[in-house]
């Protein structure tokens, strides 16, 4: 199914429908394309497996021949709570890179920025040394968990968004001059002077315009003494604003949110555009979406519909011979805009605590030859008190489960930390040691993600639905699940290879080698 012309044809099919007389595209969507307004990168870190810390390299690259201001912000892992963010200018076809580091020694040192040498203009300066990552948001509130500590900031995910493109002098401020290696020539005006107020350049009439998208980003997690080099596409949201204009926001605002008004909530016009395949047959969906009655804006609510899933699917490898591990990354980009200590908002069903927002979940596992089982209560960490059996406590807003089978080299449910990536947000699943490799199911089983009605699901307040044949028909839409996205990444260990030495002869080595996959999923919907 062509996806690209499938959406047009709904486009067009609901304006039509609707007696709205425009071309425009409506509705924030997940561009297959891997372009976008707005870009998620499901997990960053600086967290240490035996000792030897992970960094994260992450790329923006503008695809576009106009000039874009954007919003970078990092999140850590546990409530989503900001560590740090800049607004970040790139000139036509321009890239950024920055790395994550640890900002020091020892293993719960926090995280810290660098610009990797990057000559793009952001605002404010990236220092030479890098900027530490900070905890203000989260050392008050329902924030504030037992750990406030900046060891907090070592994992997380990182949005960006387009704020709006550039032109006249803003644009020529911001835009590289033809010699090589050489910065923009007026970065210095492109600055807020107080965080707060707009730069002069962007207040003159015609110099910020909507934004227009073309955005993709790159994350790279890599670990020089294990071996480990994780890369990944950023998820990419366009659609987003396009109806709305520029919206610039400074380095002291906490906005934009991914739930903001920035996303079309006009009673008539579709908040989100999703295609979906059910029963074997592509259905495409324009959905619209009002506020929560209990927590989650109309636009959190149409974001978090595009990343709607029942299950999530993937591979896992515990070879002993290759001592292999696998880490699944579970994160859930609107949960912050849906929950908070009083309330839920569905598909949500969790209240925030100490111990965090602890969805439910049914883990299945396979192994290569079709047997199955669903792991006991023992075979998780934490537990909550009553858990039934096959049942884990999904927790934090980015989430990593570590596979063990109960042999040395795997990750058991004492463990402090998964085995690939080292994170400490992790839930340990424990399958027998008989089911070296193979794949596994994880179904949200909360009464929020999956009860049929009112409450459970995440359900539209109207739309349209565009069949394979593009005939489009006036519907409500119930989605099922949560919204996630992330990856699994596996490591393989081969002592017994072949290499030559100085003196010419053979000996043995050892390798390491290393993969990451993006989750397949599950989907259900009515």
């Amino acid at each position: 199914m062509n996806t690209s012309f499938k959406r047009k044809a709904l486009t067009c099919a609901v304006l039509a429908g609707l007696g709205v007389a425009s071309s425009a595209e409506a509705g924030v969507f997940l561009n297959q394309s891997g372009t976008g307004q707005v870009l998620i990168y499901p997990y960053y870190t600086v967290q240490a497996v035996g000792n030897n810390a992970y960094n994260t390299y992450i790329s923006i690259t503008n695809t576009q021949a106009n000039a874009k201001v954007l919003k970078v912000r990092f999140r850590e892992g546990k409530t989503s709570a900001e560590v740090l963010d800049f607004n970040l200018y790139l000139s036509p076809n321009d890239m950024w890179v920055g790395a994550i580091v640890p900002d020091g020694q020892g293993t719960d040192a926090p995280a810290r920025l660098v610009g990797a040498g990057d000559l793009s203009c952001t605002d404010p300066a990236i220092p030479a040394g890098g900027e530490p990552f900070k905890n203000f948001a989260y050392t008050a509130g329902s924030d504030a968990l037992p750990g406030v500590t900046l060891d907090r900031t070592r994992e997380g995910y990182v949005e960006v968004f387009e704020m709006g493109t550039l032109s006249g002098t803003a644009a020529a401020n911001v835009t590289h001059p033809l010699a090589l290696n050489t910065a923009p020539p007026g970065c210095a005006a492109m600055r807020s002077p107080d965080g707060v107020s707009v730069p002069a350049p962007l207040a003159v009439a015609g110099n910020l315009l909507t934004p227009t998208g073309g955005l993709y980003g790159a994350g790279t997690l890599i670990n020089v003494v294990n071996g480990g080099d994780f890369g990944y596409m950023a998820d990419a949201l366009d659609g987003y604003a396009t109806n709305f204009g520029p919206y610039y926001f400074g380095v002291g605002s906490n906005n934009p949110t991914i739930g903001g008004n920035q996303i079309s909530l006009a009673p008539n016009i579709p908040s989100s555009i999703r295609i979906t395949n059910q029963l074997g047959l592509g259905v495409a969906s324009a959905d619209v979406y009002a506020a929560s009655a209990t927590l989650g804006t109309a636009g959190a609510r149409a974001v978090a519909s595009v990343f709607m899933h029942a299950a999530v699917l993937n591979d896992y490898i515990l070879d002993t011979g290759t001592l292999s591990n696998s880490d699944w990354v579970l994160t859930f980009p609107t949960k912050r805009e849906m929950v908070n200590a009083t309330s839920a908002g569905a598909p949500f069903t969790a209240l925030l605590t100490t111990a965090g927002a602890c969805e439910p979940a049914l883990f299945n596992i396979f192994n290569r030859d079709e047997q199955s089982i669903i792991p006991s209560p023992t075979g998780f960490s934490p537990q909550a008190p009553g858990t039934a059996p096959g049942t884990g406590n999904i927790c934090w807003e980015t989430t990593v489960v570590g596979f063990g089978n109960g042999l040395a080299h795997t990750p058991s449910s004492a463990s402090v930390a998964t085995n690939v990536l080292g994170s400490k947000n992790r839930v340990i699943v424990t399958v027998p040691n008989s089911f070296q490799n193979g794949w596994a199911s994880l179904q949200f089983t909360g009464a929020g993600a999956t009860t049929v009605g009112v409450v459970g699901g995440l359900s539209s307040a109207g739309g349209f639905t565009l069949d394979q044949n593009g005939n489009a028909t006036a519907t409500t839409r119930t989605y099922f699940g949560l919204p996630v996205t992330g990856f699994m990444v596996r490591n393989l260990n081969n002592a017994s290879v072949n290499c030559t030495n100085a003196a010419g002869a053979t000996v043995l080595c050892n390798g390491n080698y290393s993969a990451l996959f993006r989750h397949a999923y599950r989907d259900l919907a009515q």
